[in-house]
């Protein structure tokens, strides 16, 4: 899957859904008559208040645009919907938590570089904490239309902060099965991990990556896709890199503009053609997604 180099156009949306999915995450559905061909990995950048309105008039919401990656994009025979998911910590997801179906959003888009398509012959273990979930969802759905075989490790820190539908009860010891319905219905199998043990096995991502790759008997066919917290991708990737996997991560950071010219998202990666051996790559231009073998963890 290559992200294509299309230019981010700005568009205003109405809400056409809105659906709570657990405590904290909320998932909001935008319509559009028509949007840039676009691939998992890429965001948007949202105005979390009205559209009409001024920072600084007391309604709420937030000055500056939220980055929020595309968890789905679906074509309708009146335009396309694009899926937006968020987890309230501040004013700004506040604002679009209490949006209802009508209501009209400020996004910039599609910004970024999304992840890259497996070669032939190559399978995907996608791997998503928390609110990472998003591009990882909509990666497998992608993946499957092309028969890629895919499976996928989503963890949170407790039950009621996991953003999916069981359709079963999860494996207690980090098996997969399809017990997660946004997965299942692409006949992806899934391990649910918590870190307080009250759905699927007790533990970290890591923990049942790690039981999923001491079964592994083709590794180098194996692709690693991974989205969430920071520290949760250095222990992907440094475990990826240990058995020689190809990993890639799609990183999180506050992303004032997404074009590259605020400079308030960096990350520290490699670079051999340098002195010190490393430089400053900008998140939302040169990522999100980041082989995860570049990144100076």
């Amino acid at each position: 899957m290559v992200t294509p180099a299309t230019a981010a156009k700005l568009f205003v949306a109405p809400v056409c859904g809105r659906r709570t999915l657990c405590r904290e995450h909320f998932e909001i559905t935008l319509r559009l008559p028509s949007f840039p061909e676009t691939a998992p990995g890429q965001f948007v950048n949202i105005l979390c208040r009205d559209p009409g309105a001024i920072a600084d008039d007391g309604t709420g919401g937030a000055m500056m645009r939220r980055p929020f990656s595309i968890g789905g994009l679906h074509c309708v025979n009146d335009g396309v919907e694009i899926d937006i998911m968020g987890r309230v910590v501040g004013p700004g997801t506040a604002w679009l938590d209490a949006l209802r179906v009508g209501d009209e959003v400020s996004l910039l888009g599609p910004l970024g570089r999304g992840f890259t398509r497996p070669a032939q012959g190559e399978r995907a273990l996608l791997i998503a904490g928390g609110v990472g979930l998003p591009p990882i969802r909509w990666l497998g759905e992608i993946l499957r239309k092309t028969s890629v075989s895919c499976e996928c490790i989503h963890g949170a820190q407790t039950r009621d902060l996991l953003p999916i539908s069981l359709r079963e009860e999860p494996s207690h010891d980090g098996a997969f099965t399809l017990c997660v319905e946004e997965f299942a219905r692409d006949g992806i199998a899934a391990s649910i991990t918590t870190d307080d043990g009250s759905c699927g096995l007790r533990g970290r991502v890591t923990d049942s990556l790690a039981r999923r790759l001491a079964s592994e008997s083709s590794p180098s066919s194996l692709r690693v896709f991974a989205c969430g917290p920071e520290p949760m991708l250095r222990a992907v990737a440094r475990a990826c890199a240990e058995r020689g996997l190809h990993c890639e991560t799609a990183m999180e950071r506050v992303m004032g503009c997404g074009m590259g010219t605020c400079q308030s998202c960096v990350v520290e990666v490699k670079d051999s053609g340098r002195a010190e051996g490393r430089r400053y790559a900008l998140c939302c231009r040169d990522g999100p997604v980041f082989d995860a073998a570049t990144v100076c963890w």
